[in-house]
Formats: C-alpha cells, structure tokens, sequence
C-alpha cells in the first residue's frame, strides 16, 4: 500500500516501486526536514502509520550517525542501521534510504546457506501464521452468520407488523437497527467470502441465467436506496432476450456490491444507469453514474482487499468493508470473466462487469 503524505508541492519524482519491499524504506528531503514516503514495511518498527511518520521532523526522527542511529517516535527510541548515501541528512530534494532494525536482523553474522535456511524458516512461520488467522476468521465469521440472520429475520417482521402501532421516532430507531444488523452481517458474508476465495474453497455453481430478469430483481431490490440516497436508479432492458452461463446468487452479490458502491460516489440528484450490451461470447453489464468519479491513479487500487477511497466532494452516508469491490472482481473470475472499469473526474465512472453468454435458448 501507497503511504505518503499529500503536498500540493511535491519534492520532485520518486519511485514508488519500493512499496513492495520487505525491509523499511523511506524517502527523505532534508532540505525541507520532512519524509516525503514511506514504505508499508516502516510500520513494522514504529508504534504508528507511516503516514503519520511523515509529519515529524527528520531532524527530531533519525537521530545520530551511523551505528549510532535512531528512529525516535513518541516515547520509543529504535535503534537502526541506516543503508543510503552517507550524506543523505545535508542533500536537498528525495533521497533513499533503507533502515534496517539492528535488533532484529543479523544478516551480517550469517553465511549465505545460513540466511536462506532463515528466510525459508520465516516465510514457512508466516504462512501457518497467516492460515491460522483465515481458519480462526472463517470460524467465528460462520458463527456470526447464523445469529445474525435471525436478527435480520425479526426485525424484518416487526417493521413491517408494527408499522402503525410504533411512533415515528420508535420506527426510526428500528429501522436504524436493522440497518446496523444488515450492515454487519454483510460484513461477516464477506469475510467468509474473502477466506473462501484465499483457501480456494469457494465454487460458482453455473446455470443458464435470464440477466434482464435478474437485473429487474437486483434494481427493485435497491430502490430503497437509492431513494435514500436521492439518486435516480434506470434499468435500461435489453433489446433483445439474453442469457448468461453464470451463479444467480454470485452475480446478484456483484450487481448489489457496484451499485451500492455507485450510490456512495453519487450527489443526491445525480443518475446511475444500468444497461446491458452484447458482443459475441460475452454480455457485458454497465453500471454507469455522474458521480465525482475516480482519480487516474486510485483505478488500480479500488479491486484491492480493504482499500477504502477517499473522497472530500460527496459525503459518504456509510462506510464499507472495503471489501466489496474485491470480492465481486473474484467472482466475476470465476465465472471466466472480469469487471472493467472507466472514469473520469467530475464526470462519472463506468464499472463493466463482463461474463460468458450462453446461446442456448431461456425456458
């Protein structure tokens, strides 16, 4: 992940190829005494974010020379082994640095065959530490589930059965209720999805699929919504009748997810459009919105696990998981095709969910 602070000026160009990297890096200016980047493997040794690193000072941050170098944050002092230019404190403009924790890694003290046994160690460790977490997140997800779903079920009955005998006040805080339970129980569907689709355990099971009934169904089913949200929903039907080779449930799962993610995205008064195209072997699903649309370089980040845009023009009436948009993508995979995705800022986006066409006749 990207950590940096935002500066309208920024300190000229740097490669943000060392995201990746499993040792800490940053990028410092030491003309303008600041970090302008850090690497996600910086929050190993400090007790924050990285981007909050990248407030402090470098003069009160790294602190000494050579093997008497410290990485001060708050009350903690760790002591590290700085790998750069050595003089990297009196440069002006972006300079790399590695820091290495000289408390944790003693590569110098090893031979190669002794370092790589050691790596082969860790990364076996951090796989079994990694499937213990799934397992025990798939357990208790499951056993969420189940309760969950009969609250959900309940509630449903009592707004609907005391409509007239509960004050408005009384049916407001119900209705916020069954929100909050909806909300949390599509959270736990999509951890259990998420841990179904790292295990590989998670099957589509595929049948011939009228997609503009499907549609109709997925649209009637977010109008509250988007009446909540003050946004025009359009179903543009197919001029003709077309079926897809496809999960009803999974594809439903994606069509709620973009939508959804559409109506966050979208002033009140604005529009989001779903239209259906056909070209060959594909039929391609388009929801199409006026929203403030996706900067050029958060494209290739909005189909990552947890990531969670920020936008300051449109007041965001929920969070998600940050999960949504993933999972659909993976589904959409599993079915053979993919979820495509146009924006432009001011102007709207255009998220283009492709799947297999079957040319079989619809009963």
């Amino acid at each position: 992940m990207v950590t940096r602070q935002e500066d309208p000026t920024p300190a000229g160009d740097v490669d943000y190829s060392i995201d990746d990297a499993h040792v800490p890096i940053l990028v410092v200016d030491a003309g303008a005494d600041r970090i302008v980047h850090a690497n996600e493997a910086v929050a190993a040794l400090i007790p924050c974010s990285p981007h909050d690193l990248m407030v402090l000072p470098i003069s009160r941050t790294l602190v000494g020379e050579g093997e008497q170098t410290e990485l001060r944050v708050g009350d903690r002092a760790i002591p590290v082994t700085v790998l750069g230019p050595e003089d990297w404190n009196v440069r002006e403009g972006p300079t790399t640095l590695v820091l290495l924790d000289r408390l944790k890694l003693t590569m110098d003290a090893m031979d190669e065959s002794e370092l790589k046994t050691e790596c082969t160690n860790l990364r076996r460790e951090l796989d079994e530490s990694r499937t213990r977490q799934e397992r025990l997140v798939s357990v208790w997800a499951h056993e969420l589930k189940t309760p969950l779903t009969v609250v959900q079920s309940y509630l449903e009955i009592l707004t609907t059965d005391l409509d007239e005998g509960l004050s408005d006040e009384q049916l407001s805080f119900l209705r916020i209720t069954k929100e909050s339970v909806f909300k949390l129980r599509r959270l736990v569907l999509d951890l259990v999805d998420l841990i179904g689709f790292r295990s590989g355990h998670l099957s589509v099971e595929t049948s011939t699929v009228d997609i503009a009934s499907l549609l109709n169904e997925v649209v009637h089913e977010m109008l509250p919504l988007a009446q909540t949200a003050e946004v025009e929903l359009i179903h543009e039907r197919p001029a003709v009748r077309v079926a897809i080779r496809a999960d009803a449930d999974r594809v439903r799962q994606i069509l709620r997810n973009l939508i959804d993610n559409a109506f966050k995205f979208t002033p009140p008064g604005g529009q989001i459009t779903i239209r259906t195209r056909v070209e060959r072997d594909w039929v391609i699903v388009d929801i199409v919105d006026n929203g403030v649309g996706i900067h050029p370089a958060d494209v290739g980040r909005i189909f990552e696990e947890f990531v969670q845009l920020k936008q300051k023009t449109v007041r965001r009436r929920r969070r998600g998981s940050g999960l949504g948009l993933a999972i659909s993508q993976r589904i959409a995979e599993a079915h053979g095709g993919t979820i495509e995705v146009e924006s432009e800022i001011d102007q709207g986006s255009v998220f283009s969910i492709r799947l297999p066409r079957e040319h079989e006749e619809i009963e």
